[in-house]
């Protein structure tokens, strides 16, 4: 016979009567919304000009939107090459104009600035990478498509990067700038939503290294087996069988699986030697068989990963998962990742736009950046200036049109959440720890959408 979980604290059945407790694992619509990111454009002769123009284009008229909810609906709208000459009357009214920042940045590195400082016979050793670009001296300037200007006045540098498109509203100033009352943002639609009875599972920064690794293994078998439904009691069971999908938010592999030094040797010195990610791949391929075998599974690559860097990454490859991809339930996905589960749209990325966001700005918290992701309407504004991404012609797809329920940036130095509503709509911020040293993994609930950490310490004082 089959009995429920809460007939375990009754009375003892009888010997004759074999007591089986089943639980299914609950299940939801799951619609994978990242074809934008597949169908990406790879002719790599093409100018990113088109990138940063299709960007202003989608996001325009959100931002004129939200200048006329603010400011009335006859404001006057105009291109950066219509504002006055010097020699022309003072305006009298503040004007709109809608571009893509660009910040001047000294400390910024430039393959041209390094040419043009060495002579012919001076040979310099290459600058050590920077951590941090900004400077003191960095001011922005608004460019659309006929010219620039540079902002003054209610501009914070410091708190932007390249690539982000705003709406100045102010007017011209001496000097040829103009001066800024208040920068507009895109006013992105959101319909609210109701999630489902169901859970996401988000896990970060496995950083497998292919070796026996003693007490984090045991801590990542122990989170698999809990996910499985093979760990804890009746009510940790309950819990995990609402767990629908698994999603691993990038950086499985360890950055040493890398081997950055063998990319400099002669391939006949490297020829007869295994890549240091073979073993780590071959424990995540046993890892994902295990998982997809009772829950629909999907990983994200990340910097760390055996793909391509250029933004939107796409999927790791099937032929590296000779176990798992056997199974329907295991998927291999783009970074970004967007996808609808039990009624809510969820946005996730493998964390290299904010720790590239965090080079270029005094912006350090993880939240903060994801916000401002969020507020800007892309999760990778400084692509392609300091981050790599593909020329694209037709669109940019890491453009946010419409705003998700919940935005998870992975492999952050910290775990942690927060709420922020923008436009009415209530969004979920999450950044995700590294598994590999928190041991931590982030249970979602679809209807409350308030955030459970699970913690797989195995070891006993």
């Amino acid at each position: 016979m089959t009995v429920d979980s809460e007939s375990l604290l009754s009375n003892p059945l009888s010997s004759s009567v074999r007591a089986e407790v089943r639980i299914n694992r609950a299940t939801a619509k799951y619609v994978n919304k990242s074809e934008k990111f597949r169908n990406v454009d790879r002719a790599y002769n093409n100018q990113f000009c088109q990138t940063y123009s299709h960007r202003l284009h989608a996001l325009e008229p959100m931002i004129i939107q939200q200048a006329k909810d603010k400011h009335g609906p006859d404001i006057k709208i105009r291109l950066v090459s219509e504002l006055r000459e010097e020699s022309e009357a003072e305006r009298k009214e503040d004007i709109l104009v809608v571009g893509t920042l660009f910040k001047q940045e000294e400390n910024r590195p430039s393959i041209l600035k390094e040419y043009a400082e060495q002579s012919e016979d001076q040979v310099d050793m290459p600058e050590a990478a920077k951590e941090k670009y900004t400077s003191e001296t960095d001011h922005l300037i608004l460019e659309d498509d006929t010219m620039r200007v540079r902002l003054i006045g209610n501009v914070e540098p410091e708190y932007f990067v390249n690539g982000v498109i705003v709406g100045a509203w102010g007017r011209e100033a001496k000097g040829g700038n103009f001066r800024v009352r208040e920068l507009i943002y895109p006013k992105i639609p959101g319909p609210k939503t109701e999630g489902e009875d169901v859970s996401l599972v988000v896990v970060s920064g496995l950083e497998l290294v292919g070796q026996e690794h003693g007490e984090y293994l045991e801590a990542i078998q122990l989170a698999a087996d809990w996910i499985c439904g093979s760990a804890g009691g009746p009510s940790d069971q309950d819990m995990a069988s609402r767990v629908e999908r698994v999603v691993f938010a990038g950086n499985c592999l360890a950055e040493s699986t890398r081997n950055k030094e063998d990319s400099h040797k002669a391939k006949y010195l490297t020829q007869n030697k295994d890549a240091g990610s073979l073993g780590a791949i071959k424990q995540l391929d046993e890892l994902m068989a295990q998982l997809a075998g009772s829950v629909n599974v999907d990983i994200l690559p990340g910097e760390n990963d055996p793909a391509s860097g250029i933004l939107p990454q796409q999927p790791l490859h099937k032929c590296m998962f000779p176990k798992s991809r056997a199974y329907p339930t295991f998927q291999s996905v783009t970074n970004p990742y967007n996808f609808s589960l039990g009624g809510r749209d969820i946005l996730v990325i493998a964390g290299q736009t904010i720790n590239d966001v965090r080079r270029n700005s005094d912006l350090t918290d993880s939240l903060d950046i994801l916000e401002k992701f969020v507020r800007w309407g892309h999760v990778a504004p400084t692509c392609p200036d300091t981050i790599g991404c593909y020329p694209t012609l037709t669109q940019d797809p890491q453009t946010i049109l419409t705003l998700p329920d919940i935005v998870i940036g992975g492999n952050q130095d910290e775990l942690k959440w927060r709420t922020v509503t923008f436009n009415g709509k209530e969004v979920l911020l999450v950044a995700m720890g590294k598994f590999g040293q928190n041991k931590s993994i982030l249970s979602i609930p679809m209807v409350s959408l308030h955030p459970m950490v699970m913690q797989f310490d195995t070891f006993i004082d």
